[in-house]
């Protein structure tokens, strides 16, 4: 009898964390296809192929509100700021002109998402330890 309760309780420890594995994978394939789309649909703002509120819009649908609040949403704006000015700036003259549309898309953008600057960021979690 010890033995069956032993197989029984080892036998359903192995299943909880198997489900648990299988929930955690589910959970992070998720997390990379959303971060995913967001990449992209940033990528097309700076490219200046979607508007503004459109694109907060359409990354609220996408994330949901969790992942705007998330640390994850400002590098990835960062990530596809650098990658349009490293596309548009980098190889080629440019002018002032140029940089400053860019830089004014991510203003705007940050404004239109409530992304704080970097410094307020490292100034918050400084603010919580």
């Amino acid at each position: 009898m010890y033995e069956d309760t032993l197989s029984i309780v080892v036998g359903a420890a192995i299943l909880v964390a198997l489900l648990l594995l299988m929930y955690l994978a589910h959970w992070r394939h998720r997390f990379r296809v959303r971060r995913s789309l967001v990449l992209g649909l940033l990528e097309e703002y700076f490219q200046g192929e979607v508007p503004v509120d459109r694109l907060s819009k359409r990354t609220r649908e996408i994330a949901g509100h969790y992942f705007m609040r998330d640390a994850a949403l400002y590098p990835l704006v960062i990530i596809a700021f650098q990658h349009t000015v490293d596309e548009k700036l980098a190889d080629r003259p440019h002018s002032n002109e140029d940089e400053t549309k860019l830089l004014g898309l991510l203003a705007t953008l940050k404004k239109e998402l409530g992304l704080p600057d970097r410094y307020q960021i490292e100034g918050w979690r400084a603010g919580r330890e």
